[in-house]
């Protein structure tokens, strides 16, 4: 299995120690543990097909115990039935005793996980597996496929709309460059942006700016455009979530698209027209907001940053007849070394009624959930200790939607989301040529926060440093923060799921998600002032620089060293704290 830093001489050496003591005393084994087997992992041999029951040394299992059956998690039912000319099994057994299937000895770990790549042939396929005085017989059946085409039918053709408004109706929805594709190309739109539909392909409506979105997210009215025009916008900085927020005014929420280069943001609104006096207030990221409407009918907001390297988000949302753009700024810290300031938000990935993937156990044992939790408090206790303040989507074994933890995020506005989940591969696939750790993100526009933290977990943990994927998931697709989502390991591969397990490793992973996370944050952070330096000029008085700054005449003489309150000198510099 990839790069997990197992000791594999350790490991055949535990193998060959339990095939060759079988039907040796405890005792005897038990002396020769002394003549230098380590006794960490060290399990007894059975003597018979009557087991001794022992526990395994100094390592804390999540949630397993010894099934003393064979368990198949995979297929997840008998008489499975496929077209596939291969599947892999997965299961576990009594780590006990050796597997056969079909009278052929299967690899099992430690614990007694164990997957097989089998062929099928057409009918009816038996496996017939044995384990101590345990046998499953798993029936498995292959039809025969069809070879006809599964998108028989007219084939569907684009026709232009007119006099039709669409209102989207789904929290976040993600438009694509054309029908049915899948790809990250643009960025997603908040409920109940309305826009012109200007055609339909299939089940897609075409809007303005060509982009598709599905019919199913879209509530038609049957008139068309209205004049749309802003009215007022108010620009405003909060400094609680370091984000400045610009509310607009207008008769419908627009259609938009956001453009990012180099130090401009430019907000764009469709069939729309500019209006509204944009005053900016003090705030650490915005400069000024100039505005205007092109030649085709859509109002241009472009803002001017002051370091564009210090833009760490932005979003859209909607609500009471407003429409709010959101620019976020750099993590502000207390001082260098800690988090303090920094808020991160995590998400232990299924939870609830939703298992996500079942491992070897099959569901009789952890699954995905659960290893995801564990995980993702141990990650939330390391990140406490460096001063973040972590906000958890949960802390217990509870159900939410993929919608809800996305609108907790876009809520929280923290700055940095990561989801916790374990991977899995598809039935068709050997489940043992699939493992290791994975980074998933959609957008890396404003900040890279996913090569970062993926590079830096691969290093603390020795793994073998796999490029970051873009994908198009719900937890990563948002654009309010920078977004990754993490696969611990593939809980289908009986290696990964043991090491996923073991206490230690979720230990040692979650240690290494933490600092992780504090490298990209530290990277982008700005600290906050403690003090700032003022040049004395002609006329200038000690009280009214005190009053200027907020601070008090004696907090200046302490701070400065000065003799005498009543005279300074012009040209000399004197430091002021910051409150």
């Amino acid at each position: 299995m990839i790069g997990y830093g197992k000791d594999e001489g350790m490991r055949k050496q535990k193998n060959i120690m339990k095939k060759l003591y079988k039907g040796v005393s405890t005792l005897t084994v038990t002396a020769l543990i002394g003549f230098g087997m380590p006794l960490e992992g060290i399990r007894m041999i059975p003597l018979t097909k009557t087991a001794v029951e022992t526990v395994y040394a100094a390592e804390d299992m999540l949630g397993y115990k010894n099934p003393k059956d064979i368990v198949i998690a995979m297929p997840n039912q008998n008489n499975y039935s496929t077209t596939a000319s291969k599947i892999s099994i997965l299961g576990a057994c009594d780590y006990r005793y050796p597997l056969t299937m079909n009278g052929e000895e299967i690899t099992i770990t430690e614990h007694g996980f164990f997957t097989a790549y089998v062929s099928l042939s057409v009918g009816e396929n038996v496996f017939e597996f044995e384990n101590g005085e345990h046998t499953y017989r798993l029936v498995i059946k292959r039809k025969k496929s069809s070879g006809s085409s599964s998108g028989g039918g007219t084939t569907a053709k684009y026709k232009a709309v007119k006099n039709k408004i669409g209102e989207l109706t789904y929290p976040y929805t993600m438009p694509y460059s054309s029908p049915g594709t899948t790809e990250i190309g643009y960025w997603p739109l908040t409920q109940n942006t309305t826009f012109r539909i200007v055609g339909e392909w299939g089940n897609y409506y075409k809007l303005p700016d060509g982009t598709y979105v599905p019919k199913s997210m879209v509530k038609v009215y049957p008139y068309a455009m209205p004049a749309n025009k802003v009215s007022s916008a108010k620009v405003s900085y909060d400094k609680k979530t370091h984000t400045v927020e610009s509310v607009f005014s207008m008769k419908m929420d627009a259609l938009y698209d956001v453009q990012i280069a180099g130090d401009t943001v430019k907000f764009v609104l469709y069939d729309t027209t500019a209006g509204g006096k944009v005053t900016v207030p003090d705030n650490p990221l915005v400069k000024s907001v100039s505005r205007k409407t092109d030649e085709d009918g859509k109002a241009i907001y472009t803002y001017k940053l002051k370091d564009a390297d210090k833009l760490c988000g932005f979003d859209v949302t909607t609500k009471n007849g407003k429409l709010t753009f959101t620019l976020k700024y750099a993590p502000v810290l207390k001082k260098k070394g800690s988090l303090d300031g920094a808020v991160i938000l995590l998400d232990a990935g299924h939870g609830g009624s939703d298992n996500g993937t079942v491992g070897a156990m099959g569901g009789k044992g952890p699954t995905e959930k659960m290893v995801n939790l564990d995980l993702t408090l141990r990650t939330k206790e390391a990140l406490e200790k460096m001063g973040a303040n972590v906000v958890m989507v949960r802390s217990a074994d509870v159900f939410y939607s993929l919608d809800e933890r996305v609108e907790l995020i876009r809520n929280t506005k923290p700055d940095l989301s990561i989801s916790i989940h374990g991977n899995a591969m598809g039935i068709t696939s050997d489940y043992s040529k699939s493992s290791g750790f994975l980074t998933y993100y959609s957008y890396n526009t404003v900040q890279d926060a996913a090569s970062i933290i993926n590079q830096a977990v691969n290093e603390q943990m020795g793994y073998t440093n796999r490029s970051v994927r873009k994908a198009n998931l719900s937890l990563t697709r948002l654009t309010a923060c920078p977004a990754v989502l993490l696969e611990s390991a593939f809980l289908t591969n009986p290696d990964d799921y043991e090491y996923l397990l073991k206490s230690s490793n979720r230990e040692k992973l979650a240690d290494a998600i933490a600092n992780a996370a504090k490298e990209y944050i530290e990277s982008v952070a700005v600290y906050e002032q403690t003090e700032q330096k003022y040049t004395v000029k002609k006329g200038d008085t000690l009280s009214a620089i005190a009053k200027k700054y907020g601070v008090t005449v004696e907090v200046l003489v302490q701070k400065n060293n000065i003799k005498n309150k009543n005279v300074i000198q012009t040209g000399s510099v004197l430091v002021i704290p910051v409150k």
